[in-house]
């Protein structure tokens, strides 16, 4: 089971009070209802790929308005998707219209969310229909919820942004999508919609694995540096081998420099500062003795030229 499946088979087991329920099933109805007329007779279409949700959509329809009957199909969708729910409702039909506003000129939506509660069971219906999270194992935090209708979006973003998620919107196929990306509002947002459980697993799933990349990132760091390291003291032990062959004078300085390089081929140059203090009984700072390696390259560098 995905991720965004097991958040909404928490969010299902909520259980709203009236105007809760009139909220969320509100937003289900926005999202995911098509109007059907056929010889005269009024069907509205509730479909869904998740049996979870659609059966959410029946119990909230049946305990709001008393439906008895309602109609179900099952359409056969790609391998990934898997079957299509169809329920379609004939009674209370005029009565779902007018309180939802559907396909009405004045909008009344907006006065099924009035207070706080009833924004979150809203929100929770919208996500619950047409919504989806990442996993959090996965490598990008994305959060969304589409529509095809833009009052719907717009009205989506503004409810989220009451509870300061930042929530944006950007086009999706035929429609629109209100989305987050950021973790933390993520995490908020499930909250919000009452997914307490899954927020933990959320959370924890997502420590692990920004722990993991920390360590890998500072293993892939330590990596890198030890190969610059290694890379740095073969090309100084070559300049030491040419200016030796070479049987060039040097400044004694130069000469510690080289002496302790020899002695310790693998070292950092940390590492050279530590041994060169203690083999020569005094103090030297890391710049000080890479200025003696670079020193060293340009004699090593002089000589090249000049046997040319």
């Amino acid at each position: 089971m995905s991720f965004a499946k097991r958040v909404k088979e928490e969010l299902v087991q909520i259980q709203p009070s009236k105007e809760e329920a009139l909220a969320e099933f509100s937003a289900m109805i926005e999202l995911g209802t098509e109007l059907a007329i056929s010889e005269r007779v009024k069907t509205l279409w509730f479909k869904s790929n998740n049996p979870t949700v659609a059966r959410r959509f029946l119990g909230l329809l049946k305990g709001l308005y008393k439906v008895e009957n309602t109609l179900l199909t099952k359409k056969q969708g790609n391998f990934k998707k898997g079957y299509q729910i169809q329920l379609g409702v004939q009674e209370a039909i005029s009565d779902i219209m007018v309180e939802h506003s559907l396909f009405g000129e004045n909008d009344k939506v907006d006065l099924l969310i009035q207070n706080e509660e009833t924004i979150k069971a809203y929100l929770r219906g919208a996500f619950l229909t047409t919504g989806s999270v990442n996993d959090p194992k996965t490598s990008e935090y994305h959060l969304e919820i589409y529509s095809e209708n833009k009052d719907s979006i717009l009205r989506i973003q503004r409810l989220m942004n009451e509870f300061g998620l930042n929530a944006k919107i950007t086009k999706r196929r035929n429609g629109l999508i209100c989305y987050l990306k950021d973790v933390t509002s993520i995490e908020d947002f499930l909250r919000v919609i009452g997914a307490s459980d899954t927020v933990f697993e959320y959370e924890d799933i997502r420590i692990k694995r920004d722990f993991n990349n920390s360590i890998n990132r500072v293993l892939n760091c330590e990596i890198a540096n030890e190969k610059k390291t290694i890379q740095a003291a073969n090309i100084q032990m070559k300049y030491i081998d040419y200016i030796e062959k070479s049987r060039v004078k040097v400044d004694y300085k130069i000469l510690q420099a080289m002496e302790i390089r020899k002695e310790n081929p693998d070292a950092s140059l940390n590492e050279l500062v530590e041994y060169f203090e203690e083999k020569y009984k005094e103090k030297i700072t890391k710049s000080g003795l890479s200025h003696r390696f670079s020193k060293l390259k340009e004699i090593a560098e002089e000589i090249m030229r000049d046997s040319q």
